[in-house]
């Protein structure tokens, strides 16, 4: 069964991917669990770790205005 993401260009994937990290970076510090985004970012290709940086922020900023 072919997953959704299956027929994305690759550029597109790698970009919801580190989305999806930021997030899962986001939901375990705000639950309190160790969540150490400089190790997670090592699994984002280099030319996204701005981005990266960028959802992290946005996240944590969404974060606060949620509560």
């Amino acid at each position: 069964m072919p997953r959704p993401l299956d027929g994305l260009p690759q550029q597109e994937r790698e970009k919801i991917q580190t989305d999806l990290l930021a997030l899962r970076v986001i939901y375990s510090e705000r639950y309190g669990c160790a969540a150490e985004w400089e190790s997670a970012e090592t699994h984002v290709p280099t030319h996204l770790r701005g981005y990266f940086q960028q959802r992290l922020n946005f996240y944590r900023t969404a974060q606060h205005h949620s509560i």
